[in-house]
């Protein structure tokens, strides 16, 4: 079955489905159109511009044929998380030694930031087999396979392997973050750099809770999604509106946002 009939399977189900209330069952029918027609923007932009990303801090990576989750667009086009560019520079400027990327699905930063600092070494993690298999692939394609090295699940214990001051760890593992980056857990984690998504709001009190955890130990910034500006991609400019909105699209649920907390330590 093509990428086309799948798709058109999942929405009669939806549609025949007496279990799903109408606007819940609405609300999937968009989400599952909407991804839909952004794989078919990648392939129109891949078969125009190549795998290579267009812009941002990591122009010129080459992409596998897809992502091993989320979206994919965006990263091709280079804004993808376009709020964390700056936290890219400030890793390149510091050139940590080590990079422990956990969540790091099919590579976009483990393979990205190997690129920036050829002398460090890149420590990416994931509990899904597949995406470890594309970041390997990756790897091999950017040149950098020989300074990555890949692992499943990442415990508390593992932080202490890594030194401090010339550690920054990236994470994004879909709320398991509140539980893994705890400094009474895993002490080492007061000596590192770390850049993490939240995902809920700040208002959250749990999220709250978990930003004291490092008010001792860190300096933190609060990082909040914001707008992209469409004129500064050419090859979106003839397409549709809604195709142009699409292409930003990221895949999220809601605003997550990120910290990124330097060690007082450093």
């Amino acid at each position: 079955m093509d990428m086309h009939e799948a798709t058109l399977t999942s929405l009669r189900r939806l549609l025949d489905s007496q279990d799903i209330q109408p606007i819940e069952r609405l609300r999937r029918i968009l989400r599952i159109s909407a991804q839909h027609r952004s794989h078919l923007l990648a392939n129109t932009l891949v078969h125009h511009g190549g795998l290579a990303v267009r812009g941002g801090p990591f122009a010129g990576m080459l992409l596998p044929n897809g992502a091993a989750e989320g979206c994919f667009v965006p990263k091709l086009l280079g804004c993808y998380e376009a709020e964390l560019h700056p936290v890219i520079e400030h890793i390149q400027a510091h050139g940590h030694g080590n990079v422990v990327n956990i969540g790091c699905a099919e590579g976009y930063y483990a393979v990205g930031l190997a690129r920036l600092l050829p002398n460090s070494r890149i420590w990416a993690y994931d509990t899904d087999d597949h995406a470890r298999q594309v970041c390997a692939k990756m790897a091999e394609q950017n040149g950098v396979g020989d300074r990555i090295t890949l692992g499943g699940t990442f415990s508390h214990e593992d932080f202490a392997a890594f030194p401090a001051g010339d550690t920054v760890v990236i994470c994004d593992i879909e709320g398991a973050e509140l539980d893994l980056l705890d400094p009474g857990k895993a002490p080492a984690l007061a000596g590192f750099d770390i850049q993490v998504e939240l995902h809920n709001k700040f208002e959250v009190g749990f999220n709250q809770a978990f930003i004291e955890r490092f008010a001792a130990s860190h300096e933190i910034k609060r990082i909040l999604p914001s707008d992209r500006n469409i004129e500064t991609y050419p090859e979106l400019r003839d397409m549709e509106h809604l195709d142009q909105l699409l292409a930003f699209w990221e895949f999220r649920r809601g605003p997550n946002p990120w910290l990124f907390m330097t060690a007082k330590s450093a």
